[in-house]
């Protein structure tokens, strides 16, 4: 499911620099599509904190507590990057009237939000899909 709303957040992603980086710049589209990315990824988040993280932060195995925990110090920040980027961007006015600084922050978030996904992606899921495994065979 967590690949799953990479994928979604991904092609969202690509929407809203596609809408950005157009060369019929409509504000008020950028801001709809930036709507839609900041409330799919804030599903995202609030499914990763309330359930995955504590699941493996509290792992019986230490190694993967605290690859986990490496995992959300580093990572974590990047959640409210993305909130005050919205924040910031708040208006299709706004937007509009600073436009080249409005693509820049962009690209700089998405940026740092891609290469969030791509760890969690190689290092985090990899130790929440053993885990269900482990769950499965003790249920089996």
């Amino acid at each position: 499911m967590f690949r799953r709303q990479h994928r979604e957040l991904q092609k969202l992603a690509h929407e809203l620099s596609k809408a950005a980086m157009t060369t019929h710049y409509d504000a008020e589209r950028i801001l709809v599509s930036l709507r839609r990315f900041i409330g799919k990824l804030r599903v995202h988040a609030a499914m990763e904190t309330e359930a995955l993280y504590p699941t493996l932060l509290h792992h019986e195995d230490g190694s993967v507590r605290q690859r986990a925990e490496s995992l959300h110090q580093e990572l974590g920040p990047l959640y409210g990057l993305m909130e005050e980027f919205v924040a910031r961007w708040s208006s299709a006015e706004e937007i509009d009237a600073r436009r080249i600084r409005f693509r820049i922050e962009l690209a700089r978030v998405l940026g740092k939000l891609a290469w969030r996904m791509m760890k969690e992606n190689r290092e985090l899921y990899p130790m929440a899909d053993a885990e269900i495994r482990r769950a499965d065979s003790t249920f089996a």
